[in-house]
């Protein structure tokens, strides 16, 4: 079993559900500092292509959630893809809450982001000009600009 950290930059509080799980709250940045919030009690990180609802495991993973200013009604899931191929020991999961249509989450394995997912329910313009720092091999590290793309996920491996 490896380690999953859960963080919420964001100023209110997030709920949150993983592989269907139960809902599980990630508090509010701290302010006027924005000391990322914490869940009291954090799911767990199998280190495996198996696991049970409300855990995160290797390969897709379903993430959800809602800001607890908009209700569950607005909810909005994205899949999180933990690489099978590389060994993880530790798993870093940032929220960021942009209004009740619009989430974002950057993925990190011991510090490094490898994913970053952008979720919404509206019209959206995306405009993306960065490179990995650190190639990684046999991918195509081009990153394309998408412009009045209507999406419910877009998907940013890094």
């Amino acid at each position: 079993m490896g380690q999953l950290v859960v963080f919420n930059a964001s100023k209110t509080d997030i709920k949150v559900s993983l592989n269907n799980g139960n809902y599980f709250t990630v508090p509010a940045a701290i302010q006027p500092s924005w000391q990322a919030g914490q869940p009291e009690n954090p799911p767990l990180f199998i280190n495996n292509v198996t696991a049970g609802a409300g855990e995160l495991k290797l390969g897709s993973n379903l993430l959800t959630t809602y800001s607890s200013t908009s209700g569950p009604s607005q909810a909005g899931s994205c899949n999180i893809t933990i690489p099978e191929n590389i060994p993880i020991n530790s798993v870093q999961l940032y929220l960021f809450w942009k209004d009740a249509c619009s989430v974002a989450a950057i993925v990190l394995q011991e510090g490094q982001p490898f994913q970053a997912v952008i979720i919404t329910r509206e019209p959206t313009n995306v405009m993306l000009n960065s490179v990995p720092i650190t190639p990684l091999p046999h991918e195509n590290n081009n990153i394309k600009s998408m412009q009045s793309v209507t999406a419910s996920e877009i998907k940013i491996n890094l």
